[in-house]
């Protein structure tokens, strides 16, 4: 890799070309993903001790940095350089084994399926003679991308390569909206927005039972959106009540947090909602565009953004995941790109 990489690049086309490895040995990814700002964002801000970090933004595939294969260098002198792909209003993502990111592109009808490690970026519009419609919520299940499409009321199962394995909830969901997997009990949990419930499927696609109705009290929904697991729990974005719930696998309320209002804490529109490696709950507000993070018992530590396009600043935030590495990935749909943040741990 290191002589092919030290050659002039006709030098390289020529010895790729000629040993055969065109489609992938001479392609890798160029340069650091996210290279070191000279001058860096963080809050809070000094003296106070930081806690999160902006490390950078992705808007499209040419944000990824990846060096061209001998084969793509040969088709681009042919016919000239592919355009970009570009995120159009990023909604939900998830990530999952091996860098693979999972992008809900609700504007485009369309998933983006990104590869943080090798850089590969792929856009899924539709399969065979069907198409998204209105796609708002992922979730990997090891290699395995489920979608709900808010439109066909149903989720799509795919692979890394975008090839759709089946379908299912079509008899069973009005809207579904959020999705995510519960790994304490093999099972998918699938936000059915205009019924104010939570489907609850095995891993064959059968119903096996709704929790949750219409209502104010804990384990009670209007108009939710955004769910994430986090052991043996789900966290909920129950965004017509203002407020997040906790709850467990059966759907008996735990804990509910927030109100409707402009005060710290409170909510206006919630929808993405994570948690970091040390229990930090965040949740993401799509009014009042940004993201507040909040302790286990639902007191306010933290917020940061606010309305606009540069670094830490939102249009219509939506979505948010956090990786293994603590980084946390956030959908910016007004702005139409995915900013990237890192929770530091307290220094001890």
């Amino acid at each position: 890799m290191l002589w092919c990489a030290n050659q002039s690049m006709a030098t390289r086309l020529f010895w790729c070309l000629l040993v055969g490895t065109i489609a992938s040995g001479c392609a890798r990814p160029e340069g650091t993903l996210f290279p070191a700002l000279q001058s860096p964002r963080v809050w809070p801000a000094p003296p106070q001790q930081s806690r999160i970090a902006y490390i950078g933004a992705i808007s499209d595939s040419n944000d990824l940095h990846a060096s061209q294969s001998g084969w793509e260098m040969f088709q681009a002198g042919l016919r000239g350089p592919l355009p970009p792909i570009r995120f159009s209003g990023p909604h939900a993502l998830a990530m999952g084994p091996d860098g693979w990111l999972a992008v809900a592109d609700t504007s485009a009808a369309a998933v983006h399926l990104i590869n943080i490690n090798t850089r590969d970026h792929r856009i899924i519009a539709g399969w065979h003679d069907e198409r998204f419609a209105s796609p708002v919520g992922v979730t990997w299940v090891n290699h395995r991308l489920f979608v709900t499409d808010a439109q066909r009321h149903e989720v799509i199962e795919m692979d890394t390569t975008g090839t759709v394995h089946r379908h299912f909830g079509t008899e069973d969901l009005q809207r579904p909206v959020g999705i995510t997997f519960a790994h304490a009990n093999q099972r998918l949990y699938v936000v059915d927005g205009d019924a104010h419930r939570i489907a609850v499927f095995n891993m064959e696609g059968k119903l096996e039972k709704f929790v949750g109705q219409r209502g104010t009290a804990p384990g009670e929904f209007n108009y939710p959106s955004h769910i994430t697991s986090t052991a043996d729990k789900l966290l909920i974005a129950d965004s017509g009540n203002f407020r997040v719930q906790l709850i467990d696998l059966d759907g008996n309320g735990l804990r509910v947090f927030g109100q409707k209002g402009d005060g710290a804490g409170d909510f206006s529109l919630p929808k993405g909602v994570a948690v970091d490696s040390d229990g930090h709950i965040y949740v993401v507000d799509a009014h009042f565009e940004n993201v507040q993070i909040f302790n286990q018992q639902g007191q306010l530590l933290l917020s940061w953004g606010q309305e606009g396009s540069g670094i830490g600043a939102f249009i219509l935030p939506a979505g948010i995941a956090i990786d293994s590495l603590d980084r946390i990935w956030i959908a910016d749909a007004g702005n139409r790109r995915i900013q990237v943040f890192q929770y530091m741990k307290a220094k001890s």
